[in-house]
């Protein structure tokens, strides 16, 4: 027998934690459900407690498989179960029909360990690059409750609404990034081909160049005779950047510039909380504790400052205090709407349905917002290419018209 620590969730929705004894890691979670708990991690030990493997049940990262394939199959799901259709045999259909390579995968071999007695989802769970945190959570609370095509359709829902914010935000910053790269595309080639032959010209006649057009001439000489260097320096900012973003305070430095930007830290600020309050509603209409609430929503919001205040959060609740009073002293990440509504639904004990309605709040300003950026954006990025290639064309033009007027 071997010894095992576990956290679980009684049919009270309290979190629990404690020790039992098993022959394995299948047994231990066996035994927590017949006695009526909700296991939600259990990890395996020798001697004296000394964890030497961990084994996550409910909260796993990674998705590899976009939302827009994900989405139908969460939908699809539901309509099955809600039919009557056993699980085993949908998700054979699944499998049969979904197109995505990774999602056919990994719903056969979910499909394969179900029929042979694991849990739907500690199945799940085994595929962590596949399926999103929130949906192997859900499924487990489901499935232990009884109402999976209930919980399944809040996730089909959830994850709807997640993609069309999602889709909104990327098509308001998609055009100017673009515009922005063309620009620097259609400079580098003027300042590479174009200029050179002028730089030519201007030499032969002996012509005094005024600073533009000198500016515009050592530009382009440098990317045509050391273009290595550009390009290797451009590698070693890309490689700098990357590698700053990975640590814990370049994150933190990036996510609190995202919120600075104008115009576009506003949006952003708005996505992250319809992300918030979206999944902070869903968690509570499942009845999921409050502790692991906040730690789902920290895994899955992914922003440092968020995880900073979430982590806050869990240890203030641990003392007694309210989730509204950390919120409150953050005001440059949760508008006063939020934490007003937050402290609110905690006295009347409708935090559901009030953060739904913020949820369908933020998502609309989200889709507004984005719609008039996309309009005032468009005609602002044509007249910022405009702009840089004429400055690039009118400094290389300037000695000529010198030269006309020198040959009058």
């Amino acid at each position: 027998m071997a010894q095992f620590r576990y956290q679980a969730v009684n049919r009270l929705g309290q979190s629990l934690k404690g020790q039992i004894e098993a022959v394995d890691l299948n047994a231990a979670v066996e035994e927590l459900r017949k006695q009526g708990l909700y296991p939600m991690k259990v990890k395996a030990g020798s001697g004296g407690g000394l964890l030497t493997k961990e084994i996550e049940l409910g909260f796993l990262a990674g998705r590899k498989v976009k939302l827009q394939d994900f989405v139908p199959f969460c939908r699809q799901f539901a309509t099955l179960i809600r039919a009557g259709v056993s699980v085993t045999r949908s998700l054979e259909i699944l499998a049969s029909q979904t197109d995505h390579r990774g999602l056919k995968k990994a719903l056969v071999e979910v499909h394969k360990e179900v029929r042979q007695g694991v849990s739907l989802q500690e199945a799940f769970a085994n595929h962590k690059a596949v399926f999103p945190e929130m949906f192997v959570n859900m499924v487990g609370a489901g499935e232990y409750s009884g109402q999976l095509e209930t919980m399944l359709e809040r996730m089909a829902v959830y994850f709807e609404r997640q993609r069309a914010t999602q889709q909104k935000l990327v098509s308001a910053l998609t055009y100017p990034i673009l515009v922005f790269f063309i620009a620097i595309g259609v400079s580098i080639f003027l300042l590479t081909t174009v200029v050179p032959s002028f730089a030519k010209t201007f030499a032969e006649q002996g012509v005094e160049l005024p600073l533009p057009t000198r500016i515009t001439l050592g530009i382009s000489q440098f990317l045509t005779d050391q273009w290595y260097i550009a390009l290797g320096g451009a590698a070693v900012l890309a490689v700098a950047v990357t590698g700053t973003l990975r640590t814990k305070r370049g994150r933190l430095l990036w996510d609190k510039l995202r919120l600075r930007i104008p115009v576009f830290g506003k949006l952003y600020q708005k996505g992250l909380m319809a992300r918030f309050t979206r999944t902070f509603s869903t968690l509570e209409a499942s009845a999921v504790p409050i502790l692991d609430q906040l730690e789902l929503l920290r895994k899955v919001i992914g922003n440092s400052l968020f995880d900073r205040v979430i982590t806050e959060a869990q240890q203030k609740l641990r003392k007694g205090e309210r989730l509204s009073d950390v919120l409150d002293k953050h005001l440059a990440l949760f508008p006063p709407m939020v934490t007003h509504m937050v402290a609110i639904g905690e006295e009347t004990g409708t935090q559901e349905h009030l953060l739904a309605n913020l949820a369908d709040f933020y998502e609309t300003e989200v889709n507004e917002m984005s719609s008039r950026l996309s309009s005032i954006l468009e005609p602002m990025m044509i007249v910022f290419l405009a702009v840089i290639v004429g400055l690039i064309i009118i400094s290389v033009y300037l000695p000529m018209f010198k030269m006309m007027n020198f040959t009058q």
